[in-house]
């Protein structure tokens, strides 16, 4: 089965795709403020790299978070419309498990993850030899219970990483090698904490638990949004 795969968590725009006869294709373009810009042409170049026309894509990989509110979205949104359009199923995946899976298999150690955030907080998640997630994803100031190596793009980290949309798109292949089936399109519940939220962490915590990683392609921001709907829009005073 062909899979595209997106991440756009991190400062890094990144684009996969998975199955082709060309073999694995991926492209990636560094610019915390060009999500929206520069997606679509990654999104070209690759499947033109991979030789694959877009109605032969079977699946649609996307990097769901945690990160910055505006550019995680792009990724999602992008997936979620080309899911729609060539309806195809569209999957979802906490970007630290992508980068973690990345890290323990090159560095062959426990690691943990540091994910920049706005609001000059980290996002983290410590995950053991197996790549398995065995604490957060939390938003702090300051990351806790380090293990083994850190990577990412909060420094201070070992080795600066970011989410590959190639580890990306085999997460999700060994994922369902495993017998893991994709999930249904829950909703993750809102966050209303202001710094460290902790209601989707709680919903990732107890599916890890349950031996699955899939998400529906919801964003995971882990706290309040800053942005908040007018009230004319919600039927309180103008």
């Amino acid at each position: 089965m062909l899979i595209l795969a997106i991440d756009t968590s991190t400062a890094a725009t990144s684009v996969a795709v998975l199955g082709a006869t060309a073999g694995p294709i991926l492209r990636t373009q560094i610019d915390g403020r060009r999500h929206a810009e520069v997606v679509a042409p990654l999104l070209r170049e690759a499947l033109r790299e991979a030789d694959v026309d877009p109605a032969d894509i079977g699946l649609v990989a996307c990097g769901v978070g945690p990160g910055p509110f505006t550019g995680l979205r792009v990724g999602i949104a992008t997936a979620i419309a080309f899911g729609f359009a060539r309806d195809v199923p569209v999957v979802g995946v906490c970007s630290l498990d992508v980068t973690a899976r990345a890290a323990v298999r090159d560095l062959g150690t426990s690691v943990t993850v540091l994910s920049r955030a706005r609001k000059s907080e980290v996002c983290w998640a410590s995950y053991d030899d197996r790549a398995m997630r065995i604490a957060g994803p939390i938003i702090r100031r300051e990351p806790v219970n380090i293990t083994g190596a850190c990577v990412g793009d909060a420094g201070p980290v070992d080795e600066v990483r970011y989410p590959s949309a190639l580890d990306l798109a085999e997460l999700v292949v060994e994922r369902m090698a495993l017998g893991e089936a994709l999930p249904d399109d829950f909703a993750l519940p809102e966050d209303t904490s202001t710094e460290a939220g902790q209601s989707s962490a709680t919903v990732l915590v107890d599916r890890v638990r349950a031996a699955r990683i899939l998400l529906p392609p919801r964003p995971i921001y882990l706290r309040r949004p800053d942005a908040v709907v007018p009230a004319s829009l919600t039927g309180g005073a103008a």
